[in-house]
């Protein structure tokens, strides 16, 4: 198989995906309550009025986090984001103070990939800076601009990305998911 064989294979499969993780956020006809109604990425922004409180306990109760918020960390609550409770749910978001070392944006996208287990990535593709998204079927983050594919470590896989996506350290608790920087 040539080279140029492999990329129309990869392009072509990145495109279907694309286009189905877009079908399927879209067939509930209820809006997605971690993008804004635009369907780009959530900022500060666009986040809900909070009421002072960290989030809900699964009974009700309030949430008292366990992870050490730092003044570098950007929360990704449970009672803002509740697709993150779920395996292969995602959220992304802009953070304040941040900078990816490609792009130099400040979108973090967070997926969960087990029970227990999450990753946090600049959200900025190296090859053109588009927002990646996530692919829960295939647990890995794809450009939906070029085709580019990340694994859940940020290293290319595949497409016209001259690099990896930055891996943010991540602490999740039952009020949610932090995320802190460099």
């Amino acid at each position: 198989m040539s080279r140029c064989d492999e990329c129309r294979r990869n392009f072509v499969r990145t495109a279907i995906q694309s286009s189905a993780l877009l079908m399927v956020s879209g067939c509930s006809g209820e809006p997605d309550p971690g993008r804004p109604a635009d369907g780009g990425p959530r900022t500060d922004d666009d986040a809900p009025e909070s009421d002072g409180t960290q989030g809900a306990t699964e009974d009700g109760g309030a949430c008292e986090p366990t992870c050490a918020p730092a003044t570098d960390t950007l929360e990704f609550s449970f009672s803002t984001y509740p697709q993150l409770k779920n395996v292969g749910g995602s959220a992304s978001q802009s953070a304040p103070g941040y900078s990816d070392p490609s792009c130099h944006l400040s979108i973090v996208v967070v997926a969960r990939l087990s029970d227990g287990t999450y990753v946090a990535l600049s959200a900025g593709c190296p090859h053109q800076c588009c927002i990646v998204l996530f692919n829960a079927a295939h647990m890995e983050f794809v450009c939906p601009c070029h085709g580019s594919i990340f694994d859940t470590g940020g290293r290319v896989i595949g497409g016209p990305a001259p690099n990896g996506l930055q891996k943010l350290s991540v602490c999740a608790d039952d009020c949610g998911v932090y995320v802190s920087f460099p």
